[in-house]
């Protein structure tokens, strides 16, 4: 075997790590669940604790010719016994860890992630992604620490690593801005079948073929909460995502950044 078919293999074994982990762990959690040492139900809410509404969103992720996308959707972030919902994350609770779980957690986006060449016209559609996989959300003193770790069941067969920090800054009259950083990890498959171009796609669309490779993207937001009347709170976001180098430089992208934003009105729950 030479050398480049070596490390090939060795990458291919190393993005299927965290497909074989939550398998092995998968059945280990279910069997967990059934014991009485996790039995938390005096600490996990048996009914709905949190904001439920609907929003407005709109992402720009600057590929070929298309616009920002905008769509009308559920909005919440809420628990209920052992499911919560976060905006665009779904997770179930499992075992304690720290100041929170381990949880199974299932990542919502609504992106097609279509490429229309801004040289001849012609679209690829990639495809929605399907992430799921291992997190944690911790609430501190300090603020909220996420850590997820996802494989996208959809095509890319790639892995997402994200981190994410949000603190709280009381303003005026109960008005709370949640500033919010953090970063992002993207598998070279994950992130190639995102934002690469083969060369059979290069000839479609007029595009130079491109191979994107493992790419590393800071990121960062706000959240901003303002009381309207009674329980109804109106939410305001805007994030934006710097990408690394290794999809960055692809020709699809018009810009190096994506940016995201929503406004919701929810009902909050207590």
């Amino acid at each position: 075997m030479t050398l480049k078919k070596l490390r090939l293999a060795t990458r291919k074994r190393l993005a299927q790590l965290p497909l074989i982990f939550l398998l092995l762990v998968f059945p280990m959690l279910s069997n967990a669940m059934t014991l009485e040492g996790l039995d938390e139900s005096t600490t996990l809410p048996n009914r709905i604790v949190g904001d439920i509404g609907g929003a407005v969103y709109s992402t720009n992720l600057n590929i070929g010719s298309y616009g920002p996308q905008t769509a009308v959707l559920p909005y919440g972030f809420f628990d209920y016994k052992r499911l919560a919902v976060r905006i665009d994350q779904i997770a179930f609770k499992t075992i304690k860890l720290g100041a929170g779980h381990l949880e199974i957690v299932g990542k919502v986006d609504p992106d097609t992630y279509k490429v229309k060449s801004v040289i001849n016209g012609q679209t690829i559609n990639k495809g929605y992604q399907a992430p799921i996989g291992l997190g944690t959300f911790q609430e501190t003193d300090m603020g909220i620490f996420m850590l997820n770790l996802y494989h996208d069941f959809g095509k890319s067969r790639g892995n997402l690593l994200e981190f994410n920090y949000f603190g709280e800054v009381e303003l005026i009259d109960q008005i709370k801005i949640y500033p919010q950083l953090g970063i992002e990890q993207q598998s070279s498959s994950y992130a190639n079948y995102y934002y690469g171009i083969t060369s059979e796609e290069a000839l479609q669309t007029g595009y130079q073929a491109f191979n994107a490779k493992t790419s590393t993207n800071p990121l960062a937001g706000f959240l901003l909460e303002i009381p309207v009347v009674d329980d109804w709170y109106l939410n305001l976001y805007g994030k934006r995502k710097w990408l690394g180098n290794g999809v960055g430089n692809s020709p699809v992208l018009t810009k190096s950044f994506q940016d995201t934003v929503f406004v919701g009105l929810a009902y909050r729950f207590k």
